[in-house]
């Protein structure tokens, strides 16, 4: 699992700042840092899974804030990785569709925009469960309940991109909620897709004042898209529920690993 988020940041930390590399750089030179970079933020991505993982552990709930704050900053770090930026230039924090940035290279400056694909999933999913405001806040993911989610679809608790839909009767499960958490620390995992993008919408946004505004207003937070894929190409074929890596995961930092015998 270290290696998986190592690599995953290392790899595509080093791509996203070939990809933004400014005219008169070195294609090495630029590569070496991307990759770097992204290692030391892929670790704590790493480190803010198991951190999560102490939820279920220790029975506590402030550790899921505690692997929410790591994370954020180990996406950071692989963010500003792959646009070709040193890695303290960039703070970003989410909390369900909302991403408040905090820009550090000369003075600090403080940005919000919202995930438009996590605004949908919480719209739709806010339409039929209800909102568990105060746990919410307790655990650092917008959270909602249903009281006949296990009898509709024989599951205890499902992760819609990062917003988390629990059973009534499981809102106090640490092992159900520390599994969904892990499913939101992985929404952000392909966060660096959207690096990949940026110089597109950067020129669209100069030759229009509409769109420009609108670019300004959201984080076009399609990463999601690709992880849906992934997701439903992991899951074809598999012998068990968790024969998918992305399930294999989630159970890895909350009880044991992949056995399709128990």
């Amino acid at each position: 699992m270290a290696v998986y988020n190592i690599g995953l940041g290392s790899v595509f930390g080093g791509i996203g700042a070939v990809i933004n590399k400014k005219p008169g750089e070195k294609t090495g030179t630029v590569l070496i840092k991307g990759i770097w970079q992204g290692a030391m933020g892929g670790y704590l991505i790493y480190e803010s899974k198991n951190l999560a993982r102490k939820i279920s552990l220790k029975e506590n709930w402030s550790y899921s804030w505690g692997a929410k704050f790591v994370n954020a900053a180990g996406v950071s770090i692989v963010e500003n990785a792959a646009l070709n930026r040193d890695f303290w230039e960039q703070w970003n924090l989410h909390f369900g569709f909302n991403r408040i940035e905090f820009h550090t290279k000369e003075k600090l400056k403080v940005k919000y925009k919202i995930l438009p694909v996590s605004l949908i999933l919480t719209v739709s999913t806010a339409l039929k469960s209800k909102f568990e405001i105060n746990k919410t806040l307790q655990r650092g993911v917008l959270l909602f309940s249903d009281v006949n989610l296990s009898e509709n679809k024989q599951v205890s608790g499902i992760t819609y991109g990062n917003i988390v839909l629990l059973d009534n009767n499981f809102l106090n499960d640490y092992e159900v909620f520390n599994h969904e958490m892990i499913h939101v620390l992985q929404y952000y995992d392909y966060n660096f897709i959207n690096t990949y993008y940026k110089n597109p919408l950067d020129v669209w946004s100069k030759k229009s004042k509409d769109f420009n505004k609108i670019n300004n207003l959201f984080y076009w937070d399609f990463h999601s898209i690709v992880l849906r894929s992934l997701y439903l190409i992991e899951g074809k074929n598999n012998s068990c529920y968790y024969d998918n890596f992305f399930e294999n995961e989630a159970r890895f930092y909350t009880t044991r690993p992949f056995n399709c015998n128990n």
